[in-house]
């Protein structure tokens, strides 16, 4: 096994990173919506995926690769997009592009994440993708798609799930608001956790780097610019101008609902993830792999279909290829990770991950990750 076996699960590097960072930082990642159904939900849907296993085979040897978009990646898990990464420990995104790189695994930057997305280009040339939060300003939008495309960056994801605001109670509890400030709790907070605090003196306060420079005066309060940046729902004649601005594989984030699909390929979109944003947009939101179940099976034939939202293991990524997915992603997997182990946390979840998929697909008699289909359920 290539990983500290003291933390041999991603639920064990969940307990550690809460003993590790402060709570409003901790919170911020593995907080839901509302009352959290949803997000209790997501996991509770991929155990009920049950999968027969087939023996009288020999499983010395299991190809856990996967092709989306005409590259071979190593493994079908990849770092989903996530704001304010540096928050959960200093240093957390670069750390993560640059052991996406080495193993081979995509990584999503955000548009609001913490760190330039130049920087990011450079550590993980051949894995970044960019997810984009749509711009009101067009010229806002061109201008930032340019940028993308000067940095390398080959994949474009377009985030839908977030039309509004999410309110969250556990951040409204914490104190957590932007600008981020230093209140009495945060400080508190932050004093009983002295190697988190340390290490944010050392690499700075974070902030959202890739977008402050289209604020439109130094007096614009950082709260109300981010929530006026993005559109209040991405709109089919947005989505149609991004499309014929970018020319490499484009994927739409947050998709669920059938006619919204069939949207998605009539532009000629190459791919999407199925997700509810891990539980923290709508409580009533179907399960991530409910809608992957459920998907029609043109869609599935039609384009490249990823899920995200509940996955925390690798049989969780063998269930969802046997219910079509090609690439999943788990962004509280990695980030917990980072919150338990600093810069090591993100080659422990990689090669927990690699363990875990190889072990499933042996366990049930599959050669091969690609190879999985709705067969082998029950």
């Amino acid at each position: 096994m290539n990983y500290d076996t003291r933390y041999p699960s991603v639920a064990d590097l969940k307990k550690l990173a809460k003993k590790r960072i402060p709570n409003f930082a901790f919170d911020y990642v593995d907080g839901g919506i509302d009352d959290e159904h949803g997000k209790r939900k997501n996991r509770e849907a991929w155990h009920k995926v049950e999968i027969t296993p087939r023996y009288l085979k020999d499983v010395t040897d299991a190809d856990t690769t996967t092709r989306i978009f005409g590259y071979d990646y190593a493994l079908p898990i990849g770092v989903p997009p996530i704001g304010l990464g540096n928050m959960m420990w200093p240093g957390a995104e670069i750390a993560l592009a640059k052991a996406a790189q080495k193993h081979n695994v995509p990584y999503i930057l955000s548009t609001f994440s913490t760190t330039k997305l130049e920087d990011i280009a450079q550590a993980a040339p051949d894995v970044c993708w960019f997810q984009l939060y749509v711009p009101q300003k067009v010229e806002v939008m061109k201008h930032l798609l340019g940028r993308v495309k000067e940095a390398g960056y080959k994949t474009l994801v377009i985030t839908l799930d977030i039309p509004v605001g999410a309110k969250r109670n556990r951040e409204l509890k914490n104190g957590l608001k932007l600008p981020f400030s230093l209140t009495p709790r945060i400080i508190w907070q932050s004093m009983i956790h002295p190697t988190w605090a340390m290490q944010t003196l050392a690499h700075g306060q974070p902030d959202f780097v890739n977008v402050l420079q289209y604020k439109d005066g130094p007096n614009f309060e950082l709260a109300t610019f981010i929530t006026n940046f993005a559109m209040n729902g991405v709109t089919r004649e947005r989505i149609e101008m991004i499309r014929s601005m970018w020319d490499g594989p484009l994927i739409l984030k947050g998709v669920q609902f059938d006619q919204d699909f069939r949207d998605a390929l009539d532009i000629g979109i190459d791919g999407v993830v199925i997700s509810n944003h891990g539980g923290r947009q709508l409580d009533a939101a179907p399960a991530s792999a409910d809608t992957l179940r459920t998907l029609p099976a043109e869609i599935g034939a039609k384009m490249t279909v990823m899920v995200d939202s509940g996955i925390r293991t690798g049989m969780d990524v063998v269930r969802a290829r046997a219910l079509g997915a090609k690439m999943t992603f788990s962004g509280r997997s990695f980030f917990w990770g980072m919150g338990g182990m600093g810069a090591a946390g993100a080659e422990q979840v990689i090669e927990i991950y690699r363990d875990e998929i190889s072990r499933t697909l042996k366990q049930i008699g599959c050669g091969s990750y690609l190879e999985m289909d709705k067969t082998w359920l029950k």
